[in-house]
Order: structure tokens, then sequence, then C-alpha cells
């Protein structure tokens, strides 16, 4: 896969799929969308704030669009992101920068991607993680880590708190 191209951006390398987690949320695609989006700290429990700069967005100053930067606060460190594609109410793509970032972590040609779809009850969500590791860590340990210690929780919490089920978890495991 590679990234989406959008005015302004070149493409970066993308890392293989690692992760797939597909889930219901009894909830209008619109709010779904903003929950993934813009309130992640609500559900997201490593997550303790979010900032935006949106001075090269391709919406324009002040609005979140391609181009859009996020910075997630984890603790004392910092996760810094750039928004590769964003659809709002739909679809968004980000990269973790990790060469701009303060926490590190052992993956590199990252990109991830939310998918919103409104069903007959509710949003279907399909959130991807793409990416490579690194620093000698193998894949299905750094695979594990991210999809079992930090995404289904995540998931988990907005489930439980908004009503919905799991639909299917790739790769299945751990």
């Amino acid at each position: 896969m590679t990234a989406p191209r959008q005015p302004g951006l070149q493409a970066p390398p993308v890392g293989p799929l690692q992760i797939e987690l597909r889930f219901l949320l009894h909830l209008p695609a619109e709010e779904v969308f903003d929950l993934v989006a813009f309130r992640l700290p609500e559900w997201f429990g490593e997550i303790h704030a979010v900032a935006w700069d949106h001075a090269r967005s391709t919406a324009g100053p002040g609005r979140a669009g391609t181009c859009s930067e996020r910075v997630c606060r984890l603790g004392s460190k910092s996760l810094r992101e750039e928004i590769m594609s964003f659809e709002a109410g739909r679809r968004y793509t980000y990269r973790a920068d990790m060469a701009r970032s303060d926490m590190k972590m052992p993956l590199s040609d990252h990109l991830g991607s939310f998918e919103i779809e409104t069903t007959g009850d509710g949003s279907r969500v399909i959130w991807r993680q793409h990416f490579r590791p690194r620093w000698f860590m193998p894949g299905f340990l750094l695979r594990w880590q991210m999809r079992d210690r930090m995404m289904r929780p995540a998931v988990d919490a907005l489930i439980a708190r908004h009503g919905g089920k799991w639909l299917a978890i790739r790769p299945a495991g751990a």
C-alpha cells in the first residue's frame, strides 16, 4: 500500500499492513469521526491530551485537513502525527513522525487510518496500522504490543461507553 496522495504532500514509504480492527458503534458516522479524529483522550487511555496545528492544512488555516499536524500527549512524552488524507465524517490517514516525537517506538514507515461507514444500526469502523518494526524488535511482538495493549483496550472503551460490538481483529492472536 502507498500513502494516499493529496496536494502538498509527498507520499512516504508505507510498511505492510500489521493490524486491522473492525468494530461497530451505535452512533452516527459524524460523531464517530469526531471521536476517532479529535476526541482521542475520551477513549484512548494512553493519550492524555491532543493539540492540533492547522497552519499547513489544505482545508485552510484553522481547519482540520490534509497536512494538519496532531500532537498526542502520552504522559510526559509526545507523539507527533501528520494527517496524510482527510475526508471529514468518513476517513482519514495519519503518519507517526518518529523523528520529531519524543516518544520513541520501534517502528518505521508508519501509516494509520480510520474509515467510517454508516450502517443500519450505527457506524462500522475500520482502524488499520501499517508499519515496519525497527531496532531488532520482532514484528509479532510489536504487533501484539500495539494491538493487544493499546488498540484493543481503546476500542473496548469506545464500545463500553457508546454501545457497539467487535466485528473482526486481524491478525487474530495472543
